[in-house]
């Protein structure tokens, strides 16, 4: 599948994203980045770490992150769960390319999660509610797409794969391929 745009995967945390983006950028042969290893990478230290320096400074760091990333195309990005939180970076996400929201329910969220390795959960995991009703308008409002990530990982991937194949009017990549 040959395409110019980049595949943006965003939603709350533990949504799938990062398990959405690799399988698909494997399957499209193309370069996977997931946003919040990208920054640990760059500035050596875990996203814990980067918010004991306070949410906005973990957020200009993100912006800036989203920025680099962006550039480079073809690729598949995992947004961090708070990115819609400016303006800034779905400006720069959708310019790149395509935007999917991964839903999931919050209890599905919870039974999969580690909350320890998220700072906006590891005090509290009963806070992704919350967070959930700051953000599900943003989502919505960011994305070109809207993809379930319920039972399957692997229908959600079919899904992306099959609207990305619809939009550029070429044969979607399947397993039985």
């Amino acid at each position: 599948m040959k395409f110019h745009n980049n595949i943006v995967l965003i939603g709350m945390p533990g949504s799938g994203k990062t398990s959405l983006g690799s399988i698909i950028a494997e399957r499209l042969e193309i370069d996977f980045y997931d946003i919040d290893q990208y920054i640990q990478e760059k500035e050596n230290k875990t996203i814990s770490e980067l918010f004991l320096l306070g949410e906005s400074h973990f957020r200009q760091i993100e912006s800036n992150a989203v920025r680099e990333v962006s550039s480079k195309k073809p690729i598949v990005i995992a947004t961090g769960g708070g990115v819609v939180t400016r303006s800034e970076n779905i400006a720069v996400l959708q310019q790149s390319g395509t935007i999917f929201y991964i839903e999931r329910s919050i209890e599905m969220i919870i039974e999969t999660i580690d909350a320890a390795t998220r700072p906006m959960l590891e005090d509290n995991v009963k806070r992704i509610y919350s967070l959930y009703e700051q953000r599900k308008q943003l989502y919505e409002g960011s994305c070109h797409y809207r993809i379930t990530n319920g039972l399957s990982l692997q229908s959600a991937v079919d899904q992306i794969l099959q609207i990305i194949a619809n939009s550029q009017n070429i044969k979607p990549v399947s397993n039985s391929d």
